[in-house]
């Protein structure tokens, strides 16, 4: 299972939710741990990280196999906490 490939359309869809964000969002990039913009910023994210997760184990066939949804969900998991971590960042 060619996990890497998942793993970059993972960061290309965190890049451009984040760039998608900030065009909506133009009045600074600083968004406090716990504002409203990073609550969307979140919620934004995790509509396009299901698609992604979705799309893959679907075009690997895997709907079935339940140790590798549980390995993709994790690694989208993994790479969400990431994104949030950096965008949360003071620019």
């Amino acid at each position: 299972m060619n996990y890497k490939k998942f793993e970059n359309e993972l960061g290309a869809a965190c890049r451009q939710v984040q760039s998608d964000f900030l065009k909506r969002f133009k009045q600074g990039v600083y968004i406090s741990a716990g504002g409203a913009n990073l609550e969307n910023f979140i919620n934004d994210l995790q509509q396009e990280y299901e698609k992604v997760a979705a799309n893959f184990i679907k075009e690997n066939g895997l709907e079935n196999d339940i140790a590798a949804r549980k390995k993709v969900l994790a690694l989208a998991k993994q790479h969400a906490k990431k994104c949030i971590e950096e965008f949360s960042k003071i620019q």
